[in-house]
Protein backbone atom coordinates (compact mmCIF):
# COMPACT_ATOMS: atom_id res chain seq x y z
CA UNK A 1 0.00 0.00 0.00
CA UNK A 2 1.27 3.47 -0.69
CA UNK A 3 2.04 5.95 1.64
CA UNK A 4 -0.18 9.23 1.96
CA UNK A 5 1.05 12.05 -0.25
CA UNK A 6 2.01 14.63 1.43
CA UNK A 7 1.09 18.45 -0.07
CA UNK A 8 4.12 19.97 -2.17
CA UNK A 9 6.55 22.00 -1.38
CA UNK A 10 5.37 22.77 1.70
CA UNK A 11 7.23 25.16 4.22
CA UNK A 12 6.66 24.88 7.58
CA UNK A 13 7.92 27.35 9.98
CA UNK A 14 5.32 27.73 12.80
CA UNK A 15 4.42 25.46 15.65
CA UNK A 16 0.91 25.82 15.24
CA UNK A 17 0.40 22.43 13.53
CA UNK A 18 3.70 20.33 14.22
CA UNK A 19 4.34 17.69 12.61
CA UNK A 20 4.09 14.07 15.01
CA UNK A 21 6.62 11.65 14.98
CA UNK A 22 6.32 8.24 16.13
CA UNK A 23 9.67 6.46 16.89
CA UNK A 24 10.08 2.90 18.13
CA UNK A 25 13.18 1.96 19.79
CA UNK A 26 15.62 1.35 22.40
CA UNK A 27 17.00 4.11 24.82
CA UNK A 28 20.03 3.89 27.36
CA UNK A 29 19.91 1.61 29.49
CA UNK A 30 22.03 -0.32 28.71
CA UNK A 31 24.51 1.54 26.75
CA UNK A 32 24.95 0.30 23.51
CA UNK A 33 24.82 1.76 19.44
CA UNK A 34 21.56 1.50 18.99
CA UNK A 35 20.24 3.05 22.47
CA UNK A 36 23.06 6.28 21.85
CA UNK A 37 21.94 6.66 18.20
CA UNK A 38 18.18 7.17 19.48
CA UNK A 39 19.12 9.07 22.35
CA UNK A 40 21.35 11.32 20.02
CA UNK A 41 18.28 11.81 17.62
CA UNK A 42 15.64 12.84 20.41
CA UNK A 43 18.05 15.22 21.40
CA UNK A 44 18.65 16.73 18.42
CA UNK A 45 14.77 16.32 16.88
CA UNK A 46 13.97 18.72 20.27
CA UNK A 47 15.20 21.55 18.34
CA UNK A 48 12.66 21.29 15.58
CA UNK A 49 9.95 23.32 16.75
CA UNK A 50 7.63 22.19 13.95
CA UNK A 51 8.21 18.09 15.54
CA UNK A 52 6.53 16.57 17.88
CA UNK A 53 8.31 13.07 18.72
CA UNK A 54 6.61 10.06 20.58
CA UNK A 55 9.28 7.28 21.79
CA UNK A 56 7.80 3.90 22.26
CA UNK A 57 11.30 2.86 24.20
CA UNK A 58 11.71 -0.70 23.33
CA UNK A 59 15.03 -1.21 25.43
CA UNK A 60 15.42 -4.95 27.34
CA UNK A 61 15.46 -4.85 30.92
CA UNK A 62 17.46 -7.35 31.24
CA UNK A 63 21.23 -7.16 32.16
CA UNK A 64 23.16 -7.14 29.35
CA UNK A 65 25.88 -8.93 30.87
CA UNK A 66 24.46 -11.88 30.91
CA UNK A 67 23.55 -13.76 27.33
CA UNK A 68 19.97 -14.34 26.73
CA UNK A 69 19.15 -16.26 23.02
CA UNK A 70 15.79 -17.10 21.27
CA UNK A 71 12.54 -16.61 22.80
CA UNK A 72 11.76 -15.98 26.34
CA UNK A 73 9.44 -14.31 28.90
CA UNK A 74 11.19 -11.35 28.84
CA UNK A 75 10.87 -11.05 25.10
CA UNK A 76 6.99 -11.94 24.94
CA UNK A 77 6.43 -9.35 27.51
CA UNK A 78 7.95 -6.58 26.04
CA UNK A 79 6.35 -7.23 22.84
CA UNK A 80 3.11 -7.44 24.26
CA UNK A 81 3.73 -3.83 25.78
CA UNK A 82 4.70 -2.67 22.29
CA UNK A 83 1.91 -3.36 20.47
CA UNK A 84 -1.06 -1.76 22.15
CA UNK A 85 1.18 1.52 22.84
CA UNK A 86 1.78 1.56 18.94
CA UNK A 87 -1.90 1.24 18.62
CA UNK A 88 -2.86 4.18 20.40
CA UNK A 89 0.05 6.37 18.98
CA UNK A 90 0.23 5.38 15.32
CA UNK A 91 -3.70 6.99 14.62
CA UNK A 92 -2.63 10.50 15.84
CA UNK A 93 1.17 10.22 13.93
CA UNK A 94 2.09 11.91 10.24
CA UNK A 95 4.94 9.18 10.23
CA UNK A 96 6.32 6.26 11.81
CA UNK A 97 10.15 5.02 12.12
CA UNK A 98 11.22 1.74 13.61
CA UNK A 99 14.26 0.75 14.70
CA UNK A 100 14.61 -2.65 14.69
CA UNK A 101 17.07 -6.26 15.33
CA UNK A 102 16.80 -9.32 12.83
CA UNK A 103 14.32 -11.07 15.55
CA UNK A 104 11.91 -7.72 15.96
CA UNK A 105 11.90 -7.81 12.25
CA UNK A 106 10.48 -11.52 11.81
CA UNK A 107 8.03 -10.59 15.07
CA UNK A 108 7.13 -7.24 15.34
CA UNK A 109 7.28 -5.28 12.37
CA UNK A 110 5.02 -6.93 10.22
CA UNK A 111 2.73 -5.99 12.93
CA UNK A 112 3.00 -2.80 13.47
CA UNK A 113 3.49 -2.35 9.44
CA UNK A 114 -0.27 -3.44 8.96
CA UNK A 115 -1.43 -1.10 11.78
CA UNK A 116 0.13 1.74 10.32
CA UNK A 117 -1.67 0.82 7.24
CA UNK A 118 -4.89 0.58 8.61
CA UNK A 119 -4.62 4.58 9.50
CA UNK A 120 -2.86 5.18 6.04
CA UNK A 121 0.57 6.44 7.68
CA UNK A 122 3.84 6.01 6.28
CA UNK A 123 6.34 3.30 7.59
CA UNK A 124 9.74 3.31 7.72
CA UNK A 125 12.23 0.65 9.12
CA UNK A 126 15.52 1.30 10.17
CA UNK A 127 17.51 -1.71 11.21
CA UNK A 128 19.57 -2.10 13.68
CA UNK A 129 23.60 -2.99 12.96
CA UNK A 130 24.13 -4.49 9.24
CA UNK A 131 23.20 -8.02 9.26
CA UNK A 132 19.42 -8.01 8.04
CA UNK A 133 20.90 -8.90 4.56
CA UNK A 134 22.51 -12.02 6.12
CA UNK A 135 19.38 -12.60 8.60
CA UNK A 136 17.03 -12.96 5.30
CA UNK A 137 19.38 -14.83 2.80
CA UNK A 138 19.84 -17.97 6.08
CA UNK A 139 16.27 -18.52 6.26
CA UNK A 140 13.85 -20.91 4.15
CA UNK A 141 12.19 -19.61 1.04
CA UNK A 142 9.11 -19.05 2.20
CA UNK A 143 10.08 -17.26 5.08
CA UNK A 144 12.48 -15.38 3.29
CA UNK A 145 10.02 -14.42 0.44
CA UNK A 146 7.81 -12.57 3.23
CA UNK A 147 10.41 -11.07 4.72
CA UNK A 148 11.20 -9.53 1.44
CA UNK A 149 6.91 -8.95 1.46
CA UNK A 150 7.39 -7.06 4.71
CA UNK A 151 10.39 -4.78 3.18
CA UNK A 152 8.89 -3.97 0.34
CA UNK A 153 5.37 -2.96 1.97
CA UNK A 154 7.46 -0.16 3.91
CA UNK A 155 7.79 3.23 2.76
CA UNK A 156 11.32 3.01 3.29
CA UNK A 157 14.41 1.11 4.65
CA UNK A 158 17.05 3.37 6.49
CA UNK A 159 20.47 1.08 6.25
CA UNK A 160 23.11 1.82 8.83
CA UNK A 161 25.31 0.93 6.31
CA UNK A 162 26.09 1.59 2.45
CA UNK A 163 26.83 -2.35 1.76
CA UNK A 164 23.51 -3.47 3.67
CA UNK A 165 21.81 -0.53 1.44
CA UNK A 166 23.25 -2.36 -1.57
CA UNK A 167 22.11 -5.29 -0.32
CA UNK A 168 18.95 -4.97 0.16
CA UNK A 169 18.40 -3.25 -3.30
CA UNK A 170 19.99 -6.11 -5.20
CA UNK A 171 17.38 -8.13 -3.50
CA UNK A 172 14.49 -5.69 -5.03
CA UNK A 173 13.56 -4.19 -2.50
CA UNK A 174 13.02 -0.46 -3.14
CA UNK A 175 13.47 2.65 -1.23
CA UNK A 176 16.39 1.85 0.57
CA UNK A 177 18.38 5.13 2.06
CA UNK A 178 21.77 5.32 2.95
CA UNK A 179 21.58 6.83 7.27
CA UNK A 180 24.72 6.06 9.38
CA UNK A 181 24.34 5.94 12.99
CA UNK A 182 25.36 9.09 14.80
CA UNK A 183 26.33 11.06 17.71
CA UNK A 184 25.88 14.63 18.99
CA UNK A 185 28.28 17.14 18.16
CA UNK A 186 29.37 18.09 21.62
CA UNK A 187 32.61 20.25 22.55
CA UNK A 188 35.57 18.05 22.86
CA UNK A 189 37.94 20.22 25.59
CA UNK A 190 41.74 19.63 23.99
CA UNK A 191 43.28 17.55 26.06
CA UNK A 192 47.32 17.73 26.57
CA UNK A 193 48.36 13.78 25.50
CA UNK A 194 52.18 12.93 26.71
CA UNK A 195 53.88 12.13 23.40
CA UNK A 196 57.02 11.41 25.20
CA UNK A 197 55.15 9.10 27.97
CA UNK A 198 53.47 5.70 27.49
CA UNK A 199 50.93 5.32 24.25
CA UNK A 200 47.63 5.30 25.81
CA UNK A 201 45.06 2.96 24.53
CA UNK A 202 41.54 2.89 24.84
CA UNK A 203 39.24 -0.06 24.40
CA UNK A 204 35.85 1.30 25.01
CA UNK A 205 33.01 -1.29 24.03
CA UNK A 206 31.29 -4.52 25.92
CA UNK A 207 33.78 -6.60 27.14
CA UNK A 208 32.52 -9.66 25.61
CA UNK A 209 34.30 -12.31 23.83
CA UNK A 210 33.13 -11.42 20.02
CA UNK A 211 34.45 -7.81 20.80
CA UNK A 212 38.21 -9.14 21.05
CA UNK A 213 39.11 -7.76 24.41
CA UNK A 214 41.73 -10.92 24.91
CA UNK A 215 43.13 -10.48 21.86
CA UNK A 216 44.43 -7.10 22.60
CA UNK A 217 45.24 -8.17 25.68
CA UNK A 218 47.58 -10.69 24.11
CA UNK A 219 48.84 -8.00 21.55
CA UNK A 220 49.72 -6.31 24.54
CA UNK A 221 52.60 -8.86 25.93
CA UNK A 222 53.24 -9.52 22.45
CA UNK A 223 54.43 -5.78 22.30
CA UNK A 224 56.69 -6.10 25.00
CA UNK A 225 59.40 -7.69 23.06
CA UNK A 226 58.65 -5.65 19.60
CA UNK A 227 58.63 -1.91 20.42
CA UNK A 228 60.33 0.49 22.76
CA UNK A 229 57.92 2.74 23.62
CA UNK A 230 55.86 2.16 26.54
CA UNK A 231 52.17 0.66 25.99
CA UNK A 232 48.98 1.25 28.55
CA UNK A 233 45.55 -0.05 27.55
CA UNK A 234 42.48 1.60 29.69
CA UNK A 235 39.23 -1.14 28.93
CA UNK A 236 35.94 0.31 29.61
CA UNK A 237 32.34 -1.52 28.87
CA UNK A 238 30.09 -3.89 30.67
CA UNK A 239 32.01 -7.05 31.29
CA UNK A 240 30.12 -9.95 30.46
CA UNK A 241 29.44 -13.07 32.49
CA UNK A 242 30.88 -15.38 29.35
CA UNK A 243 34.22 -14.05 29.29
CA UNK A 244 34.61 -12.05 33.05
CA UNK A 245 36.68 -15.27 34.51
CA UNK A 246 38.90 -15.32 31.66
CA UNK A 247 39.24 -11.58 31.04
CA UNK A 248 39.86 -11.07 34.59
CA UNK A 249 43.04 -13.10 34.37
CA UNK A 250 44.43 -11.51 31.15
CA UNK A 251 44.33 -8.41 32.53
CA UNK A 252 46.07 -9.12 35.53
CA UNK A 253 48.86 -11.07 33.15
CA UNK A 254 48.95 -7.89 31.14
CA UNK A 255 51.36 -5.04 32.37
CA UNK A 256 49.73 -1.45 32.04
CA UNK A 257 46.57 -2.78 31.29
CA UNK A 258 43.25 -2.27 33.65
CA UNK A 259 39.82 -2.48 33.46
CA UNK A 260 38.08 0.96 34.38
CA UNK A 261 34.52 0.14 34.79
CA UNK A 262 31.43 1.47 32.43
CA UNK A 263 31.75 4.66 31.01
CA UNK A 264 28.75 7.29 31.69
CA UNK A 265 26.64 7.18 28.49
CA UNK A 266 27.47 10.41 26.03
CA UNK A 267 30.84 10.53 27.66
CA UNK A 268 32.65 8.54 24.92
CA UNK A 269 34.28 11.45 22.83
CA UNK A 270 35.56 13.57 25.79
CA UNK A 271 36.83 10.25 27.05
CA UNK A 272 38.25 9.23 24.13
CA UNK A 273 40.06 12.46 23.79
CA UNK A 274 42.29 11.81 26.46
CA UNK A 275 44.10 8.79 24.99
CA UNK A 276 46.02 8.29 21.68
CA UNK A 277 44.81 5.65 20.16
CA UNK A 278 41.62 3.57 19.92
CA UNK A 279 41.43 -0.35 19.30
CA UNK A 280 38.50 -1.95 19.04
CA UNK A 281 39.36 -5.40 17.36
CA UNK A 282 36.06 -7.39 16.80
CA UNK A 283 34.85 -10.06 15.43
CA UNK A 284 31.43 -9.95 15.52
CA UNK A 285 30.63 -10.88 11.86
CA UNK A 286 27.28 -8.74 12.29
CA UNK A 287 28.66 -4.97 13.02
CA UNK A 288 27.37 -2.74 11.13
CA UNK A 289 29.28 1.29 12.08
CA UNK A 290 30.21 0.67 15.71
CA UNK A 291 29.56 3.83 17.91
CA UNK A 292 32.89 4.16 19.20
CA UNK A 293 34.41 4.26 15.69
CA UNK A 294 31.96 7.58 15.40
CA UNK A 295 33.09 8.84 18.80
CA UNK A 296 37.00 8.20 18.27
CA UNK A 297 36.16 10.46 14.89
CA UNK A 298 34.54 13.26 16.87
CA UNK A 299 36.91 13.26 19.30
CA UNK A 300 39.92 12.96 16.77
CA UNK A 301 41.56 10.13 17.47
CA UNK A 302 43.35 7.16 15.34
CA UNK A 303 41.90 3.64 15.52
CA UNK A 304 42.78 0.08 15.30
CA UNK A 305 39.89 -2.26 13.98
CA UNK A 306 39.32 -5.51 11.88
CA UNK A 307 38.22 -6.45 8.73
CA UNK A 308 34.38 -7.04 9.40
CA UNK A 309 32.00 -6.35 6.95
CA UNK A 310 31.59 -3.13 6.56
CA UNK A 311 34.30 -1.52 9.02
CA UNK A 312 36.41 -0.57 6.22
CA UNK A 313 33.46 1.75 5.68
CA UNK A 314 34.70 3.86 7.98
CA UNK A 315 38.22 3.39 8.66
CA UNK A 316 40.47 3.69 5.88
CA UNK A 317 43.81 1.31 6.59
CA UNK A 318 46.64 3.75 6.63
CA UNK A 319 44.81 7.22 6.35
CA UNK A 320 42.81 7.56 9.89
CA UNK A 321 43.96 4.14 11.77
CA UNK A 322 44.65 0.60 10.65
CA UNK A 323 42.79 -2.23 9.73
CA UNK A 324 43.95 -5.78 10.68
CA UNK A 325 42.72 -9.32 10.28
CA UNK A 326 40.31 -11.05 12.79
CA UNK A 327 41.94 -13.25 15.60
CA UNK A 328 45.25 -12.25 14.74
CA UNK A 329 47.03 -10.55 17.89
CA UNK A 330 50.46 -10.26 15.83
CA UNK A 331 48.75 -8.04 13.54
CA UNK A 332 47.17 -5.80 16.16
CA UNK A 333 50.64 -5.93 18.18
CA UNK A 334 52.37 -4.55 15.09
CA UNK A 335 49.68 -2.29 14.02
CA UNK A 336 49.80 -0.38 17.70
CA UNK A 337 53.59 -0.57 17.46
CA UNK A 338 53.63 1.82 13.99
CA UNK A 339 51.95 4.49 16.32
CA UNK A 340 53.44 3.84 19.62
CA UNK A 341 56.83 4.79 17.10
CA UNK A 342 55.60 7.44 15.18
CA UNK A 343 53.99 10.19 16.78
CA UNK A 344 53.10 12.11 13.14
CA UNK A 345 51.60 9.07 11.99
CA UNK A 346 49.54 9.44 15.00
CA UNK A 347 48.67 12.49 14.58
CA UNK A 348 47.86 12.93 11.00
CA UNK A 349 45.79 9.65 11.56
CA UNK A 350 43.55 11.46 14.26
CA UNK A 351 43.31 14.67 11.76
CA UNK A 352 41.73 12.21 8.98
CA UNK A 353 39.59 10.82 11.29
CA UNK A 354 38.11 13.90 12.35
CA UNK A 355 37.85 15.23 8.90
CA UNK A 356 34.74 11.90 8.31
CA UNK A 357 33.06 12.79 11.62
CA UNK A 358 30.73 14.89 9.68
CA UNK A 359 29.02 12.39 8.06
CA UNK A 360 27.89 11.08 11.63
CA UNK A 361 27.08 13.71 13.30
CA UNK A 362 23.06 13.68 15.13
CA UNK A 363 22.79 17.51 13.03
CA UNK A 364 23.25 15.87 9.46
CA UNK A 365 22.04 12.67 10.08
CA UNK A 366 18.63 13.78 11.67
CA UNK A 367 18.48 16.62 8.92
CA UNK A 368 18.80 13.81 6.18
CA UNK A 369 15.79 11.37 7.59
CA UNK A 370 13.86 14.47 7.93
CA UNK A 371 13.93 14.82 4.50
CA UNK A 372 13.74 11.22 3.83
CA UNK A 373 10.21 10.95 6.09
CA UNK A 374 9.02 14.13 4.76
CA UNK A 375 10.20 14.38 1.77
CA UNK A 376 7.92 17.20 0.76
CA UNK A 377 8.22 19.89 3.91
CA UNK A 378 10.54 21.79 4.66
CA UNK A 379 11.49 21.57 8.27
CA UNK A 380 13.60 24.13 9.93
CA UNK A 381 15.38 24.43 13.46
CA UNK A 382 15.11 26.75 16.03
CA UNK A 383 17.80 29.11 15.33
CA UNK A 384 18.05 29.83 19.17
Amino acid sequence: MKSVALPQKLKVESSVHPLHLLMVGPKPPPIGGSPLTVQAMLAELAQYPDVEVTLINTSPMRDVRKKMTGFNFEKVFRSAMIVPQFLAEVRRCDAVVVFANDLFAITLVPVLLFMARLFRKPFFLKPVAASLDMFIDAQKKPLRAYLLAVLRGTDGILAQTQRLRHDLSKMGVPNVHYLPGCRPLTPVTETARQRSGALRIIYLAHVSRLKGPLYLLEALRLLKQMCDREVACDFYGPLHNEIQDEFMQSLAATPGARYCGVAEAGTGPQLISQYDLLVLPTYYDTEGHPGVLIEAMLAGVPVITTNIRTLPELVADGVNGFIVPTQDSAALAEAICKLAVDPDLQQRMGEANHRRSREFRADVVVSQMLRIVFPDILLVKDPH
